[in-house]
């Protein structure tokens, strides 16, 4: 039947916004102040459209349970992304369900288990060394493009088995166009943010595919390799375009949505500095003392302040799903082949929920506090069930490994009164690419 159109929700509170476009210019210019005045008027659960399609938004930590893991074998992934991902990022796990998606997963989760993470670990802090030494020390750095920059070196080392190249600001600028895409009316015509992706996808294609032959006859221990090598019970292999269409879309989760996270994250310890100095006095032995990836563990107070960047900054800050049948959440029916969507990001910031959840205060987390754990579902910033995010540990332990290596060199700060103008859709990002003050520092 496909997915069900703003005209098949009309029961439920909500409204189908500006004749045509719908609630789509809004949403993108002011994606939180839209579904914060939509549930202002209509609650936890309302519809509007957006483009050509309705959908349902769901704003309460028991509707993500219900949806994510209750229900889990009644939604699904793919036509409700399809939409925007489809021609970016054919045949990645964000557009897969059931058996399929269980099978490829399962080759995916590989790249994270133990050997490979420890593996990972001793490659990264060279490249993060490299990298930080580039920082001007003394100066306005502006660190989302830094960041940007340094986890695709790490992406393209430790997935792949690419040294830093030529080609790299090329995979940067190609990943970024497909990103911004993501978000755009998805309509192929000349000059256009969607055609700019579809270019950056075929670059992509045509750079992988050049280098899937390489990796067969001589494979390295990176995920290229191993999905060049990945066989099924029957002995069924991956296409070398099913290859391709992985890495793709590994390549842009592997470094932007980290990228993301130490932005803001460097913001928060700038605009903290209290809590900057907590965590560089955490951090400062860390290398003579602590060798593998479970050492990180010890890091509490970065931990603290991870947890409480990704809940006021989630770099996704809704999930989708489709239902294939009926459904009454919160007392409202809602009917089969409608697109629902968790907003992550107004569950984490919900007043009745969290204290003051707009400022910023990494102890809620702390064993003395426990606020996440006070309402089940109501932090979920990698999702949860089936399509939890196979990387969050991997991207834990890089946002870590770069904080020991950048707080022990360098102090950060910026003007009190300053904050971010920030783009909250297809992915978080500050628009002034968030000016930072580096100062270099000698640690005692």
């Amino acid at each position: 039947m496909g997915i069900l159109k703003y005209k098949n929700l009309k029961h439920l509170p909500g409204d189908s916004g500006p004749f045509a476009l719908g609630y789509f210019k809004e949403f993108l210019a002011d994606t939180i102040g839209l579904w914060s005045r939509m549930r202002q008027k209509y609650g936890d659960v309302f519809a509007y459209k957006i483009l050509h399609r309705g959908s349902v938004q769901l704003m309460s930590p028991t509707s993500n349970k219900r949806i994510l893991i209750d229900e889990a074998a009644h939604v699904e992934n793919k036509e409700a992304w399809e939409t925007a991902l489809s021609e970016l990022f054919p045949n990645s796990l964000m557009l897969m369900d059931g058996k399929e998606h269980t099978y490829h997963r399962s080759i995916m989760l590989d790249a994270f288990k133990k050997p490979a993470m420890k593996g990972y670990y001793d490659i990264m802090p060279p490249i993060i060394d490299q990298t930080i030494s580039e920082i001007r020390p003394n100066a306005i750095n502006k660190l989302f493009p830094f960041y940007k920059l340094m986890t695709l070196q790490l992406a393209v080392k430790v997935f792949f088995g690419l040294e830093k190249s030529d080609q790299l600001l090329k995979v940067n600028e190609a990943v970024t166009n497909m990103v911004n895409a993501s978000a755009a009316i998805p309509l192929n015509l000349p000059g256009s943010t969607f055609r700019k992706g579809i270019k950056g996808r075929q670059f992509l294609k045509n750079y992988f595919l050049s280098l899937v032959e390489e990796r067969k006859n001589s494979p390295g221990k990176d995920l290229f390799s191993r999905l060049t090598s990945a066989e099924n019970e029957e002995g069924e292999s991956f296409t070398d375009h099913e290859i391709v269409d992985h890495l793709i879309f590994v390549l842009m989760a592997a470094h932007d949505t980290t990228a993301i996270t130490l932005t803001f994250l460097s913001y928060f310890l700038a605009k903290h500095p209290e809590w900057q100095e907590k965590v560089r006095q955490e951090v400062k032995d860390y290398d003579t003392k602590l060798t593998d990836p479970t050492s990180l563990r010890s890091l509490t107070q970065l931990s603290l302040v991870i947890k409480e960047t990704l809940r006021i900054h989630p770099p996704l800050t809704q999930v989708l799903r489709k239902l294939t049948k009926d459904m009454n959440i919160d007392g409202h029916d809602i009917p089969k082949d409608t697109v629902v969507a968790c907003i992550m990001q107004m569950t984490q910031l919900d007043e009745s929920i969290w204290t003051a959840p707009h400022s910023f205060d990494p102890m809620r987390f702390d064993n003395s506090r426990k606020e996440d754990k006070k309402c089940p579902f109501s932090y979920a910033p990698f999702g949860a069930g089936q399509h939890h995010c196979i990387g969050y540990a991997f991207a834990d332990m890089q946002i870590k490994l770069v904080m020991v290596k950048l707080l022990k060199r360098f102090e950060l700060s910026v003007d009190a009164g300053y904050e971010p103008a920030i783009r909250d859709v297809p992915l978080k990002q500050p628009l002034d690419d968030l000016p930072v003050f580096v100062r270099e520092i000698i640690l005692s």
